[in-house]
């Protein structure tokens, strides 16, 4: 089986956000060709390593799921990604499945801001809630989504990934979100 190459990328422009680094947009990735499947599949094994999401596990997530992606506009590079799927034990509940903004990018704010962005689009979408696990040791990340979006930590899962692999189970109200 061969991917068909589209030639007329079909995608949503979710929110422009504006920085130091430059003018920067959202996308709710609708649709695929295959240059942009091998960069979002490069980003996540370059962030992620080999538990980075190859494109068996992202086509079905940009099927039946959200995809987001940060990027300048007219430039390939991605800068941000991230991966959700509705919960099914609760409809109104969206699962961040990956989240993350380019090593060389973090500490700017980028993170909030896709995440705000994304929080947005999904009230928009009908979600109430969105849920996620982060590591315990990753301090950073626990700032970002408990802190600064306000996130609770509602559980600590242990050996949830294997062996001392501790995560918090986490959600957010996304009414919190202006």
């Amino acid at each position: 089986m061969f991917f068909e190459e589209i030639k007329n990328l079909p995608r949503k422009v979710v929110e422009n956000l504006d920085g130091d680094i430059g003018s920067l947009t959202v996308y709710l990735v609708q649709d695929f060709n295959l240059s942009l499947l091998k960069r979002m599949v490069d980003f996540g094994l370059n962030v992620f390593g080999e538990l980075g999401m190859d494109e068996w596990g992202l086509v079905p997530q940009i099927r039946h799921g959200n995809v987001f992606i940060l990027k300048e506009e007219n430039k390939k590079r991605i800068i941000g990604l991230a991966i959700l799927m509705r919960d099914w034990e609760d409809i109104e509940k969206a699962y961040l499945f990956d989240y993350a903004i380019e090593e060389e990018f973090q500490g700017q704010g980028l993170g909030y801001h896709f995440l705000i962005a994304i929080c947005r689009n999904l009230k928009e979408q009908g979600f109430s809630k969105m849920s996620l696990t982060v590591d315990v040791e990753n301090k950073a990340a626990i700032k970002l989504y408990k802190d600064k979006l306000g996130f609770e930590i509602v559980t600590m899962s242990e050996d949830e990934y294997g062996k001392d692999q501790h995560r918090y189970f986490m959600v957010l109200n996304l009414d919190k979100i202006k």
